[in-house]
């Protein structure tokens, strides 16, 4: 009897789904204003699929949460080279969600 992780899936449809939900990510990107230095700043930080809500209500009080992780940042405003990085590495597409 087979019992990996994906043959114990198939015969679960049920934990299939949480698994692949599990397993989504959304990438945001967060602009900031850097208090001490009073400069413009950015954050791209992904997060489980599953706590996008939670995501949400932190960013709306100006909190990065302990389960999100930055993976990129900078002062000003991201580059080309940065956007393409973000893109290749997540598919997020910077230009196209900030002209939405």
């Amino acid at each position: 009897m087979d019992n990996t992780p994906d043959n114990m899936m198939e015969r679960h449809a049920h934990y299939r789904a949480k698994y692949d939900a599990a397993k989504k990510i959304h990438v945001y990107f967060i602009p900031a204003i850097d208090q001490n230095e009073k400069q413009k700043m950015y954050f791209y930080a992904i997060a489980s699929e599953m706590l996008h809500d939670e995501m949400l209500r932190s960013l709306k009080v100006g909190v990065i949460p302990h389960f999100a992780v930055v993976v990129d940042k900078g002062v000003g405003e991201p580059t080309p080279e940065t956007k393409a990085k973000i893109k290749a590495y997540y598919g997020f597409d910077h230009d196209h969600y900030a002209n939405a």
